[in-house]
């Protein structure tokens, strides 16, 4: 099962060996957890159509997925707070609920907390008002207390938890009455509410007892039964129940649904097509916060050259990659704000141009010689290009060398080192390679937070500037988007900081991943999927045989 602690905000810690193990965890991890608010269009990435909307729901029936074998290992409580697998978040997210939810679009969306509006005096305090309507599972009503319980929970994991950057993000959580909060962030944009997305637990420290859609009714780390709250604040979901069966990875967890054992299984696998079959499998594809890029090393030349940037981004052809390395589980973008959220301003893609980058080589003064090779005066132009890849996933050393052979095609001697990076290892080769910046471009992939903040990647000390850009070029745009007090002016300050991104080009976003959901075809209801929140929508769920 892969491991998720920190990626999910990029987050940013104070030892550099912690961050050395943050940054690790970066590249493949795929997170997913959910609150229960309604989903509202589909997704139209899917493989396979969604289930007709024009069916009746029923109610009842038995939905099985997979969690960790280990899921108790160092979480005996069975904490929320210390989920670190894509499986054990989805679990979670179905018993627990954070403050304030996100929908498919990226969108802030009220859950526990019925509203929330500014404290008066303090521009960085916020007054949530709790929904009073929910009720623990065991009987007791949701209070200010649980919520500053949670919070003070959060901060005695610290590092260890998936949602560490809340600690970064709120200052402080403070009681006012029963069912009113007062919490202070470090800065007065809306952009910090993304962090009040961590679970709510009761306060009395009772185990897996919270105020989602589901309640757990038997729990081992082989086997966990839950069955769907009747006392939920939120309209009760159709489906009773739901058994969550011990698997070791992915790939067994894909054989268990083959072999009749599991209704649905989440994957990142681009073959995930295979197991579609009309009437028995959906294959459902949906958007990932995961992002494709091409880094370049400012502190070199000729990759620090705006322009030298600009020519290779044209003289790169995604399309062939896009359909035979990835397998079409990617959409080409050209920000790094994914192209369904409602941050993105919908800029023109940086389109393979070949005419362009030969224009802007020449510009540049470089020129070819006999051999054909591109020459900055008597030097041939030669450029080492870094990526990662494992024995078992060779998907992105396999589109370096694509982007390595389109680039001689313009006479640049490209050398492709692939660096092996297994998952989780913070000191693998491929990190000590990526940080000690002797290469030139680099093919690496990263998670976006939730809030898409750009603060790791576009300040100079940036956790994920590998490239070492410089900052300074994007302070007005960034502030812009940390102080932002509503919607509108958030948004405006995104497609201001697009813009700005495709002028300096500080590095080259080429598309956000794709993940896929195997199911039954008997479960209808699906109208839409976004990683990370991929339950989100669960109460509109059904099984039925027709």
């Amino acid at each position: 099962m892969k491991n998720t602690n920190s990626s999910a905000d990029n987050r940013a810690f104070p030892l550099k060996r912690a961050l050395c193990a943050m940054l690790a965890a970066l590249f493949f991890a795929l997170v997913f957890c959910a609150c229960s608010g309604d989903t509202e269009s589909p997704d139209d990435s899917g493989s396979t159509p969604s289930p007709s909307a024009s069916l009746s729901p029923v109610s009842g029936g038995l939905l099985r997925m997979a969690m960790p074998e280990n899921l108790s290992v160092g979480n005996e409580s069975y904490d929320p707070l210390l989920a670190r697998t894509e499986e054990s978040l989805a679990l979670f997210s179905l018993v627990y609920e954070p403050l304030i939810a996100v929908n498919e679009s990226g969108e802030l969306t009220p859950c526990l907390a019925a509203k929330w509006s500014r404290f008066a005096g303090d521009e960085r305090s916020w007054l949530i008002s709790l929904r009073e309507s929910a009720v623990f599972h065991s009987g007791e009503r949701l209070c200010a207390d649980d919520v500053v319980y949670s919070f003070n929970s959060l901060k005695r994991h610290s590092a260890e938890s998936y949602y560490v950057q809340t600690l970064s993000a709120v200052a402080s959580v403070v009681k006012v009455d029963e069912f009113t909060v007062r919490i202070t962030m470090s800065s007065a944009g809306i952009l910090e509410l993304y962090a009040l997305d961590f679970p709510i637990k009761k306060a009395d420290g009772s185990i897996l007892n919270g105020t989602g859609p589901y309640s757990v009714t038997q729990y081992s780390d082989e086997r966990i039964m839950l069955r769907a709250n009747a006392s939920w604040w939120d309209r009760t979901p159709y489906i009773s129940s739901i058994e969550f069966l011990a698997r070791e990875n992915n790939d067994t967890a894909l054989a268990s649904y083959s072999a009749g054992q599991l209704d649905l299984v989440p994957t990142a696998q681009l073959s995930a097509s295979r197991f579609g079959e009309n009437g028995v499998t959906n294959v459902i594809d949906h958007m990932t916060q995961g992002m494709e890029t091409l880094l370049f090393n400012h502190r070199r030349h000729p990759t620090m050259d705006a322009d030298f940037r600009k020519a290779l981004s044209r003289a790169i052809n995604r399309s062939p990659i896009i359909t035979n390395i990835y397998m079409n589980r990617v959409r080409a973008c050209d920000v790094p704000v994914p192209p369904d959220s409602w941050l993105y301003s919908g800029g023109s893609l940086i389109s393979h141009d070949p005419a362009a980058a030969e224009a802007l080589f020449a510009q540049l003064g470089y020129t070819k010689n006999d051999e054909g090779l591109l020459m900055n005066g008597v030097t041939p132009v030669e450029l080492t290009l870094l990526t990662s890849g494992t024995t078992d996933n060779t998907t992105r050393s396999d589109a370096a060398s694509v982007i390595a052979s389109q680039l001689r095609e313009f006479g640049i001697t490209v050398k492709v080192i692939t660096a092996p990076h297994g998952y989780g290892e913070a000191e693998s080769e491929f990190m000590q390679a990526l940080l000690s910046m002797d290469w030139d471009i680099a093919l690496v992939g990263f998670n976006l937070s939730a809030s898409n903040d750009m603060r790791s990647y576009l300040t100079t000390d940036g956790s994920n500037n590998f490239g070492r850009f410089s900052g300074v070029v994007f302070a007005e745009e960034l502030r812009a988007i940390r102080i932002a007090d509503d919607e509108e002016s958030l948004r405006e300050a995104f497609r201001l900081l697009e813009v700005k991104f495709t002028e300096q080009l500080p590095f080259l976003v080429l598309y956000f991943r794709l993940n896929s959901v195997v199911c039954t075809a008997k479960l209808k209801g699906i109208t839409a999927l976004r990683e990370p929140y991929l339950l989100r929508g669960i109460k509109n769920w059904y099984l039925s045989d027709e």
